[in-house]
């Protein structure tokens, strides 16, 4: 007799959910299915609410109980345990001890009031047992597994004293220390740069094989996909629409969400043609319709003078010890960078978490003290300036909850003492219509609003003084491919229309590639290379640059473009 074939770690079969909400019940699952085998790492692709991270939250059933309604022929099995038939107690002690879970938002999935050391160590002990020794010990060792180049100092951290991508780390790290046999990572890396990125994506690739461990790994990166899964499903409105071999639907996507999903990203075609979009609201013949045109040429003049500049800018940040009442030196976040943009132009700023883009962000809208001149039209920048606009990577967290979305996009107006009311709800109006939102929509509040359109939103608040630089701090990173389309196609379209200039953050080489005329690179708090951007990425100088490009997942195609993914 042939051996009996291994039961997967997680097999769902004809999973329907229903969300009640206000007397009323939506849909948001239909008859998916899905199975993952012992150290296989699966892919889950789709756009923001295609039902990704409801159907992982459903194999621990994490979600509320009085609001989800599982349809009667659901079937959740997870290590042979019928997820649905399980009581509370149980399902406890599978979370965390067999089953971790990674989020995409660290900084709301740990507790900002407890230290780090203390958060790695409950866990540790609540499923390993052990002394607090041992739990500490381990906790190093996972911190320094996770590149994070100072364990002892992030182990006394609060949470708000880590940067995003050393929570993310934070977040795997807890979610190894258990040695789980399934990791759920909903857009684990999204927040991280190109080179810690790879390292994690490595790790999860040496448990798999080491340990058995199994991966569902949710994503918009295709390029993850590619380099990282053995097999993947292609969600859209809560339906499983595709799947198979991660290398045969990326090479050959059948379903024509996936074509469209693929047709969005970045690097896949010419630098600042138009992206196609999926327009899930427009369908012909059942499937999604992707539209798209062409951007009209432009010509930039580097003769002209620049908009910004700075020369020599320096920011310091004291120690910790320092906080103390020792005396030490401060160290520099930013050290003496002098960099230039032009009318109409885009320069990108690229480097990992930590090289201090962010700091000279800030440095130039002047919230935090800076070293060094900083010059706006030849003279030097005083903020508030409303010439100079700024674009933060959370439209959530920039946009005042309370208030409705005409009164936030005129905010810079009220703050300069400028219209009436009646006047600035017209504007708002008017800018709604420029970013593409209904101006009907004017009276929400920012939760009534998809990420991509909060983002539109955030880009509408910057254009109401009528700047002629805009400052973008990773605007398109927590956004999927779809809706990153999006606001890069506004983006280009505005530049286009109005002559802006933009200094864009990212860490995405890919949306670089596509946007940028010039890029700059920065390493510890220096520019160590710059230069036309199809130069820089095609024949890198420097070896951190080099290093960068290395760590890129990468999309193969048949064309001589080498698509790039970050």
């Amino acid at each position: 007799m042939s051996a009996a074939a291994p039961l997967p770690v997680v097999e769902v079969r004809s999973l329907s959910l229903r969300m009640s909400r206000d007397r009323s019940a939506q849909e948001v699952l239909h008859e998916v299915g899905l199975r993952i085998g012992a150290g296989e790492i699966v892919g889950l692709v789709g756009e923001s609410g295609s039902g990704k991270s409801v159907t992982a939250l459903s194999l621990l059933r994490l979600l509320p109980a009085g609001v989800a309604r599982y349809g009667e022929g659901a079937r959740i099995s997870v290590l042979g345990r019928d997820i649905l038939a399980m009581g509370e107690a149980e399902l406890r002690r599978m979370r965390g001890a067999d089953v971790s879970v990674i989020f995409q938002e660290p900084m709301t999935a740990l507790n900002p009031v407890v230290r780090i050391e203390r958060q790695l160590c409950e866990v540790i002990r609540r499923h390993r047992g052990g002394s607090l020794q041992a739990a500490r010990a381990l906790s190093l060792s996972l911190l320094a597994d996770m590149r994070i180049a100072d364990p002892e100092r992030a182990m006394a951290s609060f949470p708000h004293e880590l940067s995003g991508g050393m929570r993310q780390r934070v977040m795997i790290a807890m979610a190894f220390s258990c040695d789980p046999a399934l990791i759920i990572a909903d857009e684990a890396t999204t927040a991280l740069d190109v080179t810690v990125q790879a390292q994690v994506l490595e790790l999860l690739r040496q448990r798999a094989r080491a340990k058995g461990t199994s991966v569902l790994l949710i994503t918009h990166d295709f390029g993850v996909v590619n380099e990282t899964c053995d097999r993947v499903y292609v969600m859209y409105r809560g339906e499983v629409v595709e799947e198979g071999l991660a290398s045969d639907i990326i090479r050959e996507p059948k379903h024509p969400y996936t074509r469209a999903l693929l047709s969005a990203l970045p690097g896949r075609g010419l630098p600042r043609a138009r992206l196609e979009t999926v327009a899930a609201a427009m369908l012909e013949g059942g499937e999604p319709v992707v539209r798209a045109a062409p951007l009209p040429p432009r010509v930039l003049d580097d003769t002209r003078p620049p908009i910004l500049e700075t020369r020599g800018l320096t920011v310091r940040y004291p120690k910790p010890d320092a906080l103390w009442g020792r005396a030490t030196a401060p160290l520099p976040a930013v050290d003496g960078v002098s960099l230039v943009v032009r009318p109409g132009e885009t320069l990108a700023l690229v480097g990992e978490s930590g090289c201090g883009k962010s700091s000279l962000l800030n440095a130039l809208v002047g919230l935090v003290p800076h070293e060094g001149d900083v010059l706006y039209e030849g003279a030097p920048l005083r903020m508030p300036r409303s010439g100079v606009q700024m674009v933060f990577q959370d439209p959530q967290g920039s946009l005042d909850p309370r208030w409705p979305a005409w009164r936030i996009v005129t905010e810079p107006l009220t703050v300069a003492g400028r219209k009436g009311r009646a006047e600035r709800r017209r504007l708002a109006a008017a800018l709604f219509d420029r970013v593409g939102l209904s101006q009907d929509a004017i009276d929400r509040r920012p939760h009534e609003f998809s990420g991509g359109q909060r983002q539109r939103i955030a880009v509408a608040r910057a254009l109401s003084v009528q700047p002629r630089l805009l400052l973008l701090d990773e605007p398109t990173s927590a956004l999927d491919v779809s809706v990153q389309a999006q606001i890069l196609n506004l983006l280009m379209d505005l530049q286009d229309a109005a002559g802006l200039a933009y200094l864009f953050v990212s860490h995405d080489l890919a949306v670089v590639r596509h946007i940028a005329d010039r890029i700059a690179i920065m390493q510890r708090g220096v520019i160590v290379e710059t230069g036309d951007t199809a130069t820089v990425l095609a024949s890198p100088q420097h070896p951190y640059t080099r290093t960068l490009l290395a760590a890129v997942p990468r999309l193969e195609t048949q064309d001589s473009l080498k698509p790039i993914r970050g």
